[in-house]
């Protein structure tokens, strides 16, 4: 494709276009989902005690991780609508201001982290034991943060334009560098875990690189970077933040919410928590997807709403929920019946295997209401506002599931499937709420 052309060929093509960025969206999402399970794997070889300290590391990486997404969601959609609008000089601009956001924030988010990173981890809970192995990890990562955020904003920019294979490719190559120094690292030049936090730092800089001479070397792609011409923007920052931050925000959210639906769910004992935990591995399987389509919308939107196209943003709104929802009731159909042969893969407990059927025939239910939700958050995302997305996740985990899942099971005493039915009802309210209001404000615009 060339790609002077792209945004009109994604205007022209709309439906070609969503299949366009989400196959390759769904590609790399698994090749990261690989990326993680490498260091798993290998670390799990050195001692219980360092897989120990790599969990602990997981709540503070994922925080600073979620702010890394949530601005470079902002980023693709500024870009995404300069395009569309066809002022290349604001896309050129934003992507200047990414690559300084992305320095900014790397160097503070490492330099406060080295700081107080001892406090990091002693606030969660890490033991005396641990918190050795947990720095010696933590230390070398937020070293080499600043790789890993860059990284994200030159694929966020990438997104912006529309070029949804590049960073696959890097990506790919990435996650092969990182399998092969894990074991190099960690068992020859016998460095242990910090071997680990090595072998993804160097992957992350070697991809950082790549990144570095595609848009400054060979100069191969739509958004160009002319230093020359920059102009510091107040608006460009506060419009990535006003949609960066309420998407980072909402991660966040869902973190914590998880950590308090884990604490309603070890009510019921620690075989329930195994059980919910084994039946998430097919939820994540349905994710896959669903976050390809609707991460491809951001972009989609993004352009035709520069365009000043409102007709295509609606119509590629409801064509994704169509396939999205064609997404979910297959996988729920499927899931519903194969779930006792799945749990069976995993354990030979009969209680265990009973409560995640139980655990996964309710969730189901959940699926096509997910998609509305899902899909019409990235939607106002692209139309520029991150307010909704933010108030939604809200809706839908502090004020609908926690508190139904209390009162079903602590005033009702219906039992663990309390649980499982808050999660379907609040998924069912929050869906309705995303569509009718994003059908309200796309009749405004």
């Amino acid at each position: 494709m060339d790609k002077s052309k792209r945004v009109e060929t994604f205007i022209n093509n709309p439906r070609k276009a969503v299949w366009t960025l989400t196959v390759p969206m769904l590609l790399g999402m698994i090749v990261q989902y690989f990326y993680s399970l490498t260091d798993t794997f290998f670390v799990s070889k050195i001692s219980t005690d360092a897989i120990a300290a790599m969990q602990f590391n997981l709540p503070f990486v994922f925080f600073a991780i979620s702010i890394c997404f949530g601005m470079g969601i902002g980023i693709t959609a500024i870009i995404s609508q300069a395009l569309g609008a066809k002022n290349v000089h604001r896309a050129n601009n934003a992507a200047e201001h990414a690559v300084l956001m992305g320095v900014v924030l790397g160097i503070f988010i490492s330099g406060i982290s080295i700081i107080f990173r001892y406090p990091i981890f002693k606030l969660l809970g890490a033991p005396e034991n641990i918190i050795g192995l947990a720095v010696q990890y933590f230390e070398i990562i937020i070293f080499g943060f600043i790789f890993n955020i860059l990284g994200v904003f030159f694929r966020s920019i990438m997104s912006g334009e529309g070029d949804a294979k590049t960073p696959v490719r890097f990506m790919i190559i990435g996650t092969l560098i990182n399998i092969a120094l894990d074991p190099l690292f960690i068992f020859v030049f016998k460095l242990g875990i910090a071997g680990a936090a090595w072998a993804t730092i160097t992957a992350q800089f070697v991809v950082t690189v790549l990144y570095s001479i595609f848009f400054f070397v060979k100069k191969d792609s739509l958004v160009q970077f002319k230093f020359s011409d920059f102009s510091f923007s107040w608006e460009i920052i506060g419009t990535t933040f006003k949609i960066g931050f309420p998407a980072s925000l909402s991660m966040v959210i869902m973190s914590f919410g998880q950590m308090l639906y884990n604490r309603i769910v070890v009510y019921f004992g620690s075989d329930a928590v195994a059980a919910v935990g084994i039946g998430m591995r097919l939820d994540q399987l349905f994710f896959l997807p669903i976050m390809g389509l609707a991460g491809s919308l951001i972009t989609l939107i993004g352009m035709f709403f520069g365009a000043k196209r409102i007709d295509l943003v609606r119509s590629t709104w409801l064509y994704v929920i169509k396939w999205g929802e064609i997404l979910a009731v297959s996988f729920g159909l499927l899931f519903y019946f194969i779930s006792p042969y799945f749990m069976k893969m995993f354990t030979t407990d009969p209680a265990i295997i009973e409560t995640g059927i139980t655990y996964v025939r309710y969730v189901v239910f959940a699926y096509p209401f997910i998609v509305v939700g899902m899909i019409s958050g990235r939607v106002f995302q692209g139309l520029g506002n991150g307010i909704p997305g933010l108030v939604l996740t809200t809706l839908r985990i502090a004020i609908i599931i926690l508190p139904l899942a209390l009162l079903f099971t602590r005033v009702f005493d219906w039992g663990i499937n309390g649980v499982f039915l808050a999660q379907v009802i609040s998924s069912f309210i929050s869906s309705i709420i995303a569509y009718f209001w994003l059908s309200g404000n796309l009749k405004k615009i």
